[in-house]
């Protein structure tokens, strides 16, 4: 069985390679989203009110602070769309979410890679890179593919050395997993900054990736710029109705990422015990270095595939012999840990 990168096409037992939640939506959100599907021959023109204000009421937050969208990677690309002119430069950190250069390219500006730290953004280094034509620094935080994250600290200390009009956006997609007691929530960042945006989505720990539904927090001047370029309607009322639901299921939320928590250990610990190397994550997925001693990232990569079983690979040279695998639910865990013993079983000739 040939993997995907070619034309073959496989019906996976186990699909690990997105970072979706295994564990789905709430309940409560599958009811409502079948009963909004009775009007979706309307449009719905007051979603992104609805749900700024829901949004809003949960954290209290500023809801003209407030800017909905289909999925977070739409609101990082209005971003750019209103930010970036031709010759502009991206500020991101090299090993960091790997569509990120996307955003400088399809606004004719350049993107910049600053270096990193055994793949952690490096704040000094980010800041090395900042020159007058700078525009944007994106960050993802905890960052995707790696899981790493920056502190507290290291984020106060990379908005403060950037100048007044550096626009600083922090990816924040994975931060309901987030279990470090030096992660800060951005939105204190944003209320007492002029030049600071968070994303968020529901596609991760609320199990809506299908549905497509992201938010952003920002100063009010910026959110309204942001409201202006988007789409006429840009949250379906499907959307709408699955994503007020799932806000208002906390005990969903707290099962996905305690279960999230409790799986990753074990299956990291399972990891560690063959001789990989995993690095430590803040997000629903880890990041595994094989190596390459005849069980090299693509053999792992090739088996696991003829097994069934979908993780990811990256082809950017640094994750070369590196897979990435989404924490899916315990019994899905279980199959891989076994598929994994048995191939390292195989490879070593025993």
């Amino acid at each position: 069985m040939l993997p995907p990168s070619s034309t073959a096409v496989v019906d996976p037992l186990i699909n690990i390679a997105s970072n979706e939640s295994s564990y789905g939506p709430s309940q409560r959100s599958i009811v409502v989203g079948k009963g909004a599907l009775e009007g979706i021959n309307r449009y719905t023109d007051s979603a992104v009110t609805q749900l700024a204000e829901a949004l809003a009421g949960k954290y209290k937050l500023n809801a003209r602070g407030i800017v909905c969208g289909f999925g977070s990677d739409d609101l990082l690309a209005r971003v750019a769309r209103s930010y970036l002119s031709p010759g502009d430069e991206l500020i991101y950190s090299v090993n960091g979410y790997q569509k990120t250069p996307n955003y400088a390219y399809g606004n004719d500006a350049v993107p910049i890679a600053a270096a990193d730290n055994d793949f952690t953004a490096d704040v000094d280094s980010i800041l090395s890179c900042v020159t007058e034509r700078t525009r944007i620094v994106m960050l993802a935080n905890p960052d995707n593919p790696t899981g790493t994250y920056v502190s507290r600290a290291e984020i106060r200390r990379l908005h403060a050395g950037l100048p007044a009009n550096v626009l600083l956006v922090l990816d924040s997609a994975y931060l309901e997993y987030v279990d470090a007691d030096d992660y800060e929530d951005p939105r204190l960042l944003v209320e007492t900054s002029h030049n600071v945006v968070m994303t968020r989505t529901f596609s991760k720990i609320h199990g809506l990736a299908g549905v497509r539904l992201g938010w952003l927090y920002a100063p009010e001047d910026i959110a309204t710029t942001l409201r202006a370029i988007g789409i006429m309607y840009p949250v379906s009322n499907v959307a709408l109705a699955c994503g007020l639901a799932s806000l208002s299921d906390e005990q969903h939320v707290a099962f996905v990422k305690s279960e999230n928590q409790r799986v990753k250990r074990r299956f990291t610990a399972a990891l560690t015990e063959m001789g990989v190397f995993v690095y430590p994550s803040q997000a629903n997925f880890v990041l595994a270095k094989f190596n390459p001693d005849g069980r090299t990232a693509e053999s792992v990569y090739d088996y696991l595939f003829g097994k069934r079983i979908l993780v990811r690979r990256f082809p950017a040279p640094a994750f070369s012999n590196c897979i990435r695998f989404t924490i899916g639910r315990e019994d899905e865990m279980t199959q891989v840990i076994d598929q994994l013993r048995a191939f390292f079983l195989q490879s070593s000739g025993r």
